[in-house]
C-alpha cells in the first residue's frame, strides 16, 4: 500500500434537503471542495470542520476532512500544525468508519495514515477492541504487526506476529509474515553479535519451515528461507558453515524459481535440502560455541 495522495480525496457533496444545520453543513463542504481544488488545503480542512460541527452525520464530510488533514499534515509533518493535522485526520478516519463500518476503503486510509504518521499508539488504541476479543481478530493482528514494522518497532510487530500465528495456527501466511520481518531485521541490522544474528536465523528458519509445510506450492516462503540462510551465511561462523549455508540459500533458491516453470525436476535441489540442513545447522552450533574469538579468527584463516 502506497501513501495516501489527497489528490484521491473524495470531494463530491451534493446538496439535498435536511435541516438547516444539514443545508449549512453542506455548503460548508462545498466551500472545502473549491478551497481544497485551489491549493489551500488548510483553509478547505477548516472549512470541513465547520461542516461536521454543524452535523456530524454527513460521512463524506468526515472522510474529505480526514484527507485534506492528511494533506496538511504533509505539507509540514514536523511541525506543531502538522501534528495537529494527523490526529484530525486520524479521527476523522475514525468517525466516517464508525458511520459506514464496511468501507474497507476508508479503513485502508486509515491504516496507511498510522503508517504515514507514524501514530503506532493510536493504531493500538484503534484496533485494541478487535485484538481483545476472544478469539482476536486475525487481520487486526496482522494489521498492527504490518503497521509496528512499517515505523520500525520490530519487537511489537513480532509480538503481534506472533500473536496472529496463535490465532491462526494453520495460516502458512502468518508465519511467513513473522519469517519476512526477522529475515529483514537481520538484512538492515549489521552490528547484532554473532550469537544473536544466528539466533534470530534460526527463529526465522524454524517459523519459514512450518510455512513450507503449509503452503508447499508456495514459492515465496521458500524464496525467503533462501534470503535467511544467505544472512546466516554472513555471521562470520567460518568457511565450512558459510558454505553448507550458501549451498542451502542457493538449492532454496532454485526450488523458488522452478515452482513457476510447470513440470520442472527439482529433486536434486529438494537432495541438496534433505542432505545438508542437519549439518548446517550442526556446523553453524558447533562454530558458535567455540566463542566470538576463536569463531573470528577461523573466518579469516
Amino acid at each position: 500500500m502506497g501513501p495516501v495522495r489527497p489528490s484521491v480525496l473524495a470531494l463530491v457533496l451534493v446538496l439535498a434537503q435536511g435541516g438547516c444545520d444539514t443545508i449549512r453543513a453542506r455548503s460548508r463542504a462545498q466551500d472545502g471542495v473549491k478551497l481544497y481544488r485551489a491549493g489551500q488545503v488548510v483553509e478547505a480542512a477548516q472549512k470541513f470542520e465547520e461542516a461536521q460541527a454543524l452535523d456530524g452525520t454527513i460521512p463524506t464530510v468526515w472522510l474529505n476532512l480526514g484527507f485534506a488533514s492528511l494533506a496538511v499534515y504533509q505539507g509540514g509533518p514536523k511541525t506543531p500544525a502538522g501534528q495537529a493535522a494527523a490526529g484530525r485526520a486520524i479521527a476523522a478516519f475514525e468517525k466516517y468508519l464508525a458511520l459506514r463500518p464496511d468501507e474497507e476503503r476508508a479503513k485502508s486510509y486509515l491504516v496507511q495514515t498510522f503508517v504515514d504518521t507514524g501514530r503506532y499508539e493510536d493504531a493500538e488504541r484503534f484496533f485494541k477492541p478487535s485484538v481483545e476479543k476472544t478469539p482476536p481478530d486475525a487481520q487486526a493482528l496482522a494489521t498492527l504487526g504490518t503497521i509496528a514494522s512499517k515505523v520500525g518497532r520490530f519487537e511489537d510487530a513480532a509480538r503481534w506476529y506472533e500473536r496472529r500465528i496463535s490465532a491462526e495456527p494453520e495460516n502458512g501466511d502468518a508465519r511467513l509474515a513473522l519469517g519476512v520481518l526477522l529475515w529483514d531485521r537481520l538484512k538492515s541490522t549489521t552490528d547484532l553479535p554473532i550469537p544473536a544474528r544466528v539466533e534470530m536465523a534460526n527463529r526465522a528458519l524454524s517459523t519459514l519451515k512450518e510455512a513450507r509445510r503449509l503452503q508447499p506450492s508456495a514459492p515465496n516462503v521458500f524464496l525467503y528461507t533462501n534470503l535467511v540462510y544467505r544472512e546466516r551465511a554472513n555471521a562470520n561462523l567460518g568457511e565450512e558453515p558459510k558454505r553448507a549455508d550458501l549451498e542451502l540459500a542457493g538449492a532454496y533458491f532454485r526450488i523458488a524459481n522452478g515452482m513457476g516453470k510447470g513440470g520442472a525436476d527439482l529433486s536434486k535441489e529438494q537432495k541438496i535440502v534433505a542432505e545438508t540442513t542437519d549439518k548446517a545447522d550442526a556446523l553453524v552450533k558447533a562454530a558458535v560455541e567455540k566463542g566470538p574469538a576463536e569463531v573470528e579468527s577461523g573466518a579469516k584463516k
